[in-house]
């Protein structure tokens, strides 16, 4: 049974809530794995949310860090300890690439927050600050936005890759936030430049149309939620407590968690483990597996022996 929880307010830095991805990722198509559907497309929602560091040492010292701490213990007693073990939850100031190379501390929104992935197969439901209406327009949640989540938590069951499902439930919008583009940056591509025109063609609009500004503006600031004042919110500023769950959201008791680790660093690998080259630049085998990278990936790159 999944064990749910309250995130603290914290700023939505990847993802959608709207539209589900067919690729994993490495670019592959999403697929069940095993059962009777296995081969048949499993279209994932994802988001990432990124949550302010405070005094703690590490993220399982937190209240919400707790729950899931807990639950990969009691799904995985043992593979728990494993640096390779999937929790979920990223330091968003590591300078540790991933697969595709990216570090979190060069990715906006993620230094000096701890980086939280939910994923589901089903879209989350979105609701205004205190839960009393929910949201139905498209995108009245983006990446940048801030928001408080409620999910759950449960093991993955997997013994390949042993891990935790964080999975959300609802998103409550609590502030708005400078938006996060991802994607093609329209103004580096080259529209405009150096092309002629073919004939007919006007740069000046028919009758009646309005034309475009001629220089790039301030775009207008997003709709006010159901619930919130018109205009922009205040600026966002981390609540001094824990913020009370939802009366709606059922508070599920969980057993104490094993103690968290003594520092926020990853346990250091075997000491019989593989050798790392000169070209892993100082980064330990542990942390490499910790960004999700395999064996075999890493003596393709040539920062394994």
């Amino acid at each position: 049974m999944a064990t749910p929880f309250l995130t603290p307010v914290g700023r939505m830095v990847a993802g959608s809530l709207y539209r589900a991805s067919d690729k994993d990722g490495d670019g592959k198509p999403r697929v069940v794995k095993a059962g009777p559907n296995a081969g048949k497309p499993a279209p994932q929602f994802f988001f990432r949310l990124a949550i302010p560091k405070g005094a703690e040492r590490h993220w399982a010292e937190t209240s919400w860090g707790q729950i899931l701490w807990a639950e990969g213990h009691k799904a995985f007693p043992q593979a728990a300890q494993s640096p390779a073990f999937a929790w979920k939850v990223m330091d968003g100031d590591s300078a540790v690439p991933n697969k595709k190379g990216k570090k979190p501390n060069e990715q906006e929104g993620y230094p000096g927050n701890w980086i939280v992935t939910f994923t589901s197969a089903y879209a989350p439901r979105v609701c205004n600050h205190d839960g009393s209406q929910y949201l139905t327009e498209e995108d009245a949640i983006v990446p940048g936005y801030y928001v408080q989540v409620a999910g759950s938590t449960a093991g993955n069951a997997s013994q390949q890759t042993p891990g935790i499902f964080v999975n959300p439930s609802i998103v409550s919008l609590q502030a708005y936030g400078e938006r996060i583009e991802t994607g093609v940056d329209a103004s580096a591509v080259g529209f405009g430049q150096g092309v002629a025109l073919p004939p007919g063609a006007s740069t000046a609009p028919p009758a009646g149309m309005k034309a475009p500004p001629a220089t790039p503006g301030t775009p207008p600031p997003p709709p006010a939620a159901a619930g919130m004042a018109p205009g922009a919110p205040p600026p966002y500023t981390p609540p001094p407590t824990v913020v009370a769950p939802h009366p709606g959201i059922l508070a599920v008791p969980v057993a104490p968690p094993p103690p968290p680790p003594a520092a926020p660093v990853a346990p250091p690998p075997p000491a019989a483990g593989p050798r790392m080259t000169a070209k892993a630049g100082g980064t330990t085998y542990a942390q490499y597996r910790a960004a999700g990278w395999t064996d075999e990936q890493m003596r393709a790159e040539g920062v394994m022996e």
